[in-house]
């Protein structure tokens, strides 16, 4: 069984999209087996997106995760990284598959309401800054 982080951004807590973003993975079979609503520190928030340090997108990103509470997630299933990956849609919302979460929910590519784990190594390096 493999464990994926999903965290609901900000934009996607502040639309009440909690309920229905949850719904979409209890339906399709995975289990939630750790939550919890925060507001994330700006440490913490460097430190999860660390790989795009120098990158233009950086402080805005860092900005918007921290503006407003969001809820983190460990996801279990078998292969929950990739179902989840697919439910997710791709990161650029416009172009985003209707079905997805990304593609029925967002609307901006830097407000796309969900993160999720690329990898199994991101998983659990993700999982323990957010649970410990």
């Amino acid at each position: 069984m493999e464990q994926s982080l999903v965290l609901i951004k900000p934009d996607g807590v502040a639309r009440r999209y909690i309920g229905d973003i949850i719904g979409r993975f209890e339906k399709r079979g995975l289990t939630i087996i750790q939550l919890e609503m925060m507001t994330l520190s700006r440490e913490k928030a460097e430190v999860h997106y660390g790989e795009h340090v120098g990158k233009p997108f950086y402080s805005p990103l860092i900005d918007f995760i921290t503006s407003g509470p969001l809820v983190a997630m460990v996801i279990t299933g078998d292969r929950a990284i990739s179902i989840v990956r697919s439910m997710c849609g791709t990161t650029d919302a416009g172009s985003a598959a209707p079905g997805t979460i990304r593609g029925d929910l967002s609307i901006y590519n830097n407000r796309n309401v969900i993160h999720s784990s690329d990898s199994v190594e991101s998983a659990q390096r993700e999982i323990g800054i957010f649970f410990g």
